[in-house]
């Protein structure tokens, strides 16, 4: 059974030819460090958003506020050792593979990193967010009622849902951009590739 993709592109181009093992090996140390960049970036966001958490927590006068404070502050702590057990590493047996292996085994990492992104990145920091917002909601209803207090709570809800969803959203959009790379990398005549189970 042939490949659609590679089929495809193939047909398109008449001088197709498999990726040298140079070229192999540049895409995976592009691969790597465009990685390494958003890993950077995600610890930086990580380290800031503790770092407010942990300010408002000493701020605040109210017991509620300071314990979703340090469960938040928990939750992002998870999520950057998350990140850290799934950074790419150096894998010596890697040296004992072909360029394509390496780099099919780069990028399938980085697929499933990015599909399960629901579990290890937005979950730990649900439990959080769920109990920041109910204690603000909780101290903003002492000063204001409950009215305008629910009101504030639903669109903050709202505004936070919408930004995991888009989070979530466009990792899985990236991980079927991998996806397709896979594919593209697969030979033509396999039968046995493992994307098309």
């Amino acid at each position: 059974m042939s490949d659609p993709i590679v089929t495809l592109w193939t047909a398109q181009h008449k001088d197709a030819r498999a990726p040298s093992p140079a070229e192999l090996t540049e895409r995976a140390r592009v691969l790597r460090r465009r990685v390494w960049r958003r890993d950077a970036t995600e610890y930086a966001a990580g380290a800031l958003a503790a770092g407010v958490f942990g300010w408002m927590g000493l701020a605040s006068p109210d017991w509620g506020v300071r314990t979703a404070c340090l469960v938040q502050i928990a939750g992002l702590l998870l999520v950057m050792r998350n990140l850290w057990t799934r950074r790419p590493v150096d894998d010596p047996a890697a040296l004992d593979r072909d360029a394509l292996s390496h780099l099919r085994a780069l990028l399938t990492a980085q697929r499933d990193v990015l599909a399960s992104v629901g579990r290890w990145y937005i979950g730990p920091m649900l439990p959080g967010m769920i109990l920041f917002l109910a204690a603000v909601t909780r101290v903003t209803a002492a000063s204001t009622g409950w009215g305008p207090a629910l009101a504030v709570a639903a669109l903050a809800t709202a505004i936070a849902s919408g930004v995991l969803y888009g989070v979530l959203r466009l990792n899985r959009n990236a991980a079927r951009t991998l996806d397709a790379q896979l594919a593209a990398l697969a030979p033509p005549s396999s039968d046995n590739h493992p994307l098309q189970a």
